[in-house]
């Protein structure tokens, strides 16, 4: 049977994008709507040019009654059309009350979990799902309404991992079109025409209005989720030029900004919260460009997570404990706020002091701290060494006085071994990574 000219428009678009490679295994989302179900015919009738094999899967979410009759519905159509069909039941709304979340949301989560699971199961190389131009459009407003970065505006691909939308830049108009020429049947769930769903207010309120002033209200929302895909690449790439300025340590992320212009500082500052799992909002994002140049400022981004600025570095840090002293008593390993020091017969690290053990401590610094006569803190500035890393610096004292911070200053009187003195050994610096980047501006206390 020869192709029709939605069937042709479908198979450049997947060839276009790369969407399905030869002999692969492609599991349809089937719904039981027009998207799926048009989309499962299509498929089926494009597998011989596309080299596939067609298996479907259906979740039934138990949210409505007439759920039941969509998954008879789509039995009988996968056997209708001797197409394999996986099917579950979930009851998504006791799901959503257990969490405490909305049921758009727990039916989104549920169902993807159901189709990772399916893909597994059927080794299926990628899932089809049936979003539309509509669809895309949709979601772009709704995260327009909901407040968004301009990047925000990426929220579907045609091909996103195993999974792909081959009717992403068809109109759903096209698509009825299409079920309609073909006497397709397919069931229509009533909950898309209650406007109490923000996906469904928009579809049916908003959107109309909009179109009343462009047509092609669709198209004009696809160019903006396409020029927002540009920029997100363009993030993509500044994050990898600026990818070894970024150091990760157990509890915070350090960067350092400099060169970089306001929208990459802001872009890269985005990235280490998400490695702290925390989503900066625009109030934040706001109050960083207004502070973006002061020298050392510290701001609250979660109860747990805090922004610090240090000179040209930035930390993003969850809140941890310090240890303000640890006296120096045994021969082994200390952990002085991540800093790995251990006391031994033998030299072990280009950083290390001989000392006594009776008389030395491992502290951080103090309020007056001095060497020999000029202020610890004047000295520290002069390095530029940032506000958030002076505060948990070692400073190994013999009897109360500093005679060693590491990367900094070390006592001449202690750099020799004499009579019975042990060797304090900085096997690991978190942050030697950062300070070495100073070592051009060492200066001779």
């Amino acid at each position: 049977m020869p192709l029709d000219e939605f069937e042709l428009e479908v198979l450049k678009f997947i060839e276009d994008h790369q969407l399905i490679t030869p002999g692969s295994k492609v599991l349809v989302a089937l719904s039981g709507g027009v998207d799926s179900v048009s989309l499962l015919h299509v498929l089926l009738k494009l597998r011989r040019f596309l080299e596939i094999e067609v298996s479907a899967a259906h979740l039934n979410h138990m949210i409505r009654v007439s759920a039941s009759r969509d998954e008879q519905f789509v039995r009988d159509l996968c056997s209708k059309m001797g197409v394999r069909l996986y099917t579950d039941r979930v009851d998504v709304p006791a799901f959503c009350v257990q969490r405490k979340i909305g049921i758009e949301e727990g039916a989104r989560i549920i169902r993807y979990n159901f189709f990772e699971r399916i893909m597994r199961e059927s080794g299926s190389d990628f899932l089809a799902l049936g979003h539309n131009l509509n669809d895309l459009a949709e979601t772009v407003l709704h995260r327009l309404i909901r407040g968004t970065g301009l990047t925000g505006f990426v929220c579907m691909y045609p091909k996103d991992g195993y999974k792909i939308r081959p009717f992403l830049y068809f109109k759903r108009q096209e698509i009825e079109s299409y079920a309609q020429r073909n006497s397709i049947l397919y069931v229509e769930d009533e909950t898309n025409f209650d406007t109490t769903y923000t996906r469904n207010y928009i579809r049916h309120r908003v959107l109309p209005l909009l179109r009343d002033l462009n047509e092609n209200i669709e198209n004009a929302l696809r160019q903006t989720h396409f020029s927002a895909n540009l920029l997100k690449r363009h993030v993509h790439r500044i994050l990898e030029k600026y990818r070894d300025r970024v150091y990760l340590f157990q509890n915070r992320v350090v960067f350092n900004s400099g060169e970089m212009d306001e929208f990459e500082t802001v872009e890269v500052i985005k990235w280490c919260t998400e490695r702290m799992h925390v989503q900066i909002n625009f109030k934040q994002i706001e109050q960083i460009t207004k502070n973006l140049h002061e020298s050392s400022w510290t701001m609250d981004l979660t109860d747990e997570v805090e922004l610090k600025k240090g000179f040209e570095f930035f930390s993003v840090e969850q809140r941890h404990p310090l240890t303000k002293e640890l006296r120096i008593t045994y021969e082994g390993e200390y952990n002085f706020n991540g800093w790995i020091f251990e006391l031994s017969k033998e030299v072990k690290s280009d950083q290390h002091i001989f000392v006594d053990s009776n008389c030395t401590t491992i502290r951080v610094r103090r309020a007056g701290d001095r060497i020999l006569e000029k202020k610890l803190k004047d000295i520290l500035i002069d390095l530029r060494i940032p506000q958030f890393l002076r505060d948990e610096m070692p400073l190994v004292c013999f009897r109360e006085q500093i005679v060693w911070i590491p990367h900094v200053y070390l006592n001449n009187s202690f750099k020799e071994k004499k009579n019975n003195l042990l060797v304090l050994n900085l096997l690991n610096d978190p942050y030697s990574c950062i300070l070495k980047e100073r070592s051009e501006r060492r200066k001779k206390v």
